[in-house]
Formats: C-alpha cells, structure tokens, sequence
C-alpha cells in the first residue's frame, strides 16, 4: 500500500483502510422508478435469488447478494434496475435535481451518474450527458436502452471547453477524469501506478473543467464536483483555486449525506492552505461504510454570477403522425400518456422519441436525442424493445400477460405456447406488447388460431449479453 502511505496523516484507522481498500466491493445498485417500486422491485429480485438491503440515505437504492454471482438477470434485462457503486450515487443525488431542470453531465461514460439523473427527473425535462469519447458514449447508449429513458440527449466534447451555446443548466455534474486511487476495490493495478508525474497534468484539467462547468450553469444554480481518488491536489486543491477565481458569486455549502460516514474536506495540505468553507466537502474513506473511495464538493452560483447564453426552445422536426395512431389505435395507449412526448427523427431507419419539455443543445450537435421509438424500414412500424418495455403497462389491445415462469424463456428468445383465453386483446398475427404483472418485457411476434397461440420473442439479441457491471 505504499502508494496510499502519503494519505495515511488523513485517517483515523490506517490498518482499517488498508484491509477495505484490498477487499472485494460489494454489489450495489439502484431501482429504475420508471417501471417499479423499490418494494416490489425487492420481491421481484428474491424469486430471482437475490437478496438485497437497503442504502440508508439513498432511497431506492441496495446492496444486493446473490449465490449464484448473477444477480436478477430478467429484472435487469427488463431494465428494473441498475449498477452502480454506492459512494459513486452520491454526486447525483447530491446534486437535488427537481422537475423541469435542465442538467449537464460533463464527463457521462459510463453513464450510471446520467442515467440516474434522468430517473430521478421522472423521464422528463433534459439530461445532456457528454463525454469526450465516442466507444463510451456507446456505453451510455445501450444503458439508456435498457433503462427506457427519453429525456436524454448525448453529445462528443472535450469537458473543457463544453460550447456555451449550448445554452445556461440548472444542475451541473463535473465528476472529472483522476487518478481513481478510490477504485481500487474494482481495479487492484490502480495501487501500482505512479500518479506524481500524471498529476499536474490531471489537475490543470479539472480545474478546466470545473471552470466550464461554472460558465454553463445558471445562478442559483448548483455544481457537483466530484473525484474517485483520495489526493487533496485533484481535490481540495482543485475546488480552492475555482473557489477563490470567483470569490463573490460561487461557495462551497453544507449538503447532509445522510446513512453514510464521510469526514470533512481538509483546509491544509502540503504547505497549501484551503479556504475555511471546504470542510463542507465530504470524503469518503472505504472503511467507514464499506464503499469506495470518493471526494465530493457541492458548489453554489450566486445569483450575480455570469449567465450564461438562454437555452433554445425545443424545435423537434416533424415526424410521420402515424406513430401515433400506431400508439392510440393498435396498442391503446392512453392519448394523455402520448402528449408527454414529441416524436424526433432519428435516421433512416428508426423514428424516436422524446420527452416534449426535453431542451436539447443546440451546440455541440447531439449524436442522439431521446429514444428510439420504432423500426421504419419493415412492413408494418415495429416498435423498438426500449419503446416496448416502456409502453406495454399502459396498453390496452395487442398485449400478452406472461407468466412468471415464461419470462425469463422470453427473455432468451424463446417461443411460448398461449391458452386462448390470454389472447382475446389481440390480432390473429400480430406485433403484440409483453408484460408480466404490469412490468413490460418487449415485443414479440404473435401468431394464433381458434384455440391457441405462439408467441415468437424479438427480444434483442445483443441485450443478452449485456454485462451486469457497474
């Protein structure tokens, strides 16, 4: 451990420290409260073997143990649930998003943090979540996917230097790249490098992007910044220099991290000496609650601060009305639920969906805007599995009740026999909606006679392979 020995004045156990840091991480995760309540999310992970307990101060979140290493595999496929280390919840839960706020993740991938957001804002008003590489991007996407989520919109950018046009945020995340010594429980070769040489170069950039980070938000509006490494240079230092660069309009306050242990930011290190407020900043050592390790500062814009340029008002090209009709007429879904949302082109091949007060930005240019709605190059709209799962507890024609023994067959692309009497909502040969208890599970191709039926799963292929990480 001689690479955390510099931290070792810091602690009040050092052998304590020692052992966690080593120590497997427990499993965490948190509910999709989109498509189920955390009780019954409970339940549905103890029929799967999974047996989880409630993170105090988190509200639908838990750790969660499974005999088998695979916790609730047709939960997770059905986007019930998501992982996530538990200290790593806390920079978005601090962040107190409320309806209708519009929310800038500066450095997404992997994109629990972002994820997390846009459930917390209900699926509606406006996540932008950002990231400098594509191939993670494409991690936000695929988990955006699963989760059913339409009031994101992805952008490319170097965090530095976000575009201001994209218009002034309510709540900004800067949950910046670091030397992730706190990661160590996950990635052991961490505790093997020597980050003395790297380290000038990462502070000069997150001090960067925390400056961005004060330029895109609002005043009145709030910023969390937020590291994975217990070093007060990437850390107190950091927020210190930003702090006094802005000493009439941005201060670091008290926020309670309620059910967890942290210890206060330092005021002094190395000879440097931190302004008073930082100890409002919370560090969280592994011991003291069985976690990671993580440094959070909750940042306040004064009112006087700098505004930014005025977000520009969603402007969603027009799309084919007939998705619409689609919703109402073949799958009864409610007008009223239907209203909440704009459609949006994608591409060629796919029409989307998106929350109708999502305000995308207008630069830089999004790689995507909401969700993918349904498949346009088939011979009759077919809805896509993200749409599914979210439409199918809504619908009222043209949808299956499954089973609990069915669902996890479904979920591997299996076709299942029906009894009549579960398809009397539906065409003879159709693309029907599948639910199991109000739960949507996906599309799937139904084909009957008089006295039964066959259900052909369209669960993707590729989402069966989705890794259950966090």
């Amino acid at each position: 451990m001689d690479a955390l020995a510099r931290y070792r004045p810091l602690l009040d156990d050092w052998s304590a420290f020692v052992d966690a840091a080593q120590a497997p991480l427990p499993l965490c995760g948190w509910t999709n409260t989109l498509r189920i309540v955390p009780a019954r999310l409970q339940d549905w992970m103890a029929s799967e073997g999974s047996v989880t307990t409630p993170l105090a101060g988190l509200p639908g979140a838990f750790r969660v143990r499974d005999p088998q290493g695979l916790p609730a595999r047709t939960a997770y496929l059905a986007g019930l649930f998501h992982l996530q280390e538990a200290v790593s919840m806390w920079p978005a839960a601090l962040l107190g998003v409320q309806p209708g706020h519009r929310v800038l993740d500066l450095c997404a991938a992997p994109g629990g943090k972002s994820a997390q957001l846009a459930v917390a804002l209900g699926g509606r008003g406006t996540v932008v979540a950002n990231d400098l590489s594509r191939g993670r991007l494409s991690v936000i996407q695929t988990q955006a996917k699963r989760l059913g989520l339409f009031n994101l919109s992805l952008t490319q950018h170097d965090a530095r230097t976000f575009p201001l046009g994209a218009g002034g945020f309510d709540r900004v995340l800067a949950d910046v790249p670091c030397s992730c010594e706190g990661t160590s429980r996950k990635h052991p070769p961490v505790l093997r490098r020597d980050n003395t040489a790297q380290r000038a170069y990462l502070t000069a950039m997150q001090r960067r992007i925390l400056e961005r980070a004060y330029a895109c938000c609002k005043p009145g509006g709030r910023i969390v910044y937020a590291t994975c490494t217990y070093a007060p240079e990437e850390n107190e230092a950091v927020v210190d220099a930003v702090l006094r660069a802005h000493p009439d309009t941005l201060r670091c306050v008290p926020v309670a991290v309620e059910g967890f242990r942290t210890t206060p930011g330092i005021l002094a290190w190395d000879g440097q000496r931190f302004q008073d407020d930082l100890r409002h900043a919370h560090r969280f050592w592994p011991h003291h609650n069985d976690t990671g390790g993580f440094f959070i500062a909750v940042l306040e814009k004064g009112d006087r601060g700098e505004t930014p340029a005025p977000a520009s008002p969603p402007s969603f090209a027009e799309a084919d009305p007939a998705w619409a009709d689609l919703l109402t007429r073949y799958y009864g879904i409610p007008a009223t639920f239907l209203e909440a949302f704009h459609p949006v082109p994608w591409n060629d091949k796919y029409a989307g969906l998106v929350a109708a007060d999502h305000v995308p930005p207008p630069a830089p240019t999004p790689l995507q805007v909401g969700g993918a709605l349904l498949k346009l190059k088939t011979r009759y709209p077919k809805l896509t599995t993200q749409a599914a799962q979210t439409l199918a507890p809504l619908a009222t024609r043209n949808v299956v009740d499954l089973r609990w023994e069915e669902c996890a067959p479904f979920l591997d692309r299996a076709e299942l026999p029906l009894d009549a009497p579960r398809l009397k909502a539906c065409r003879a040969r159709a693309y029907v909606l599948v639910r199991q208890a109000g739960v949507g599970l996906g599309l799937a191709l139904l084909t009957q006679n008089d006295a039964s039926g066959t259900l052909s799963s369209l669960f993707p292929k590729a989402w069966g392979g989705i890794a259950l990480t966090s």
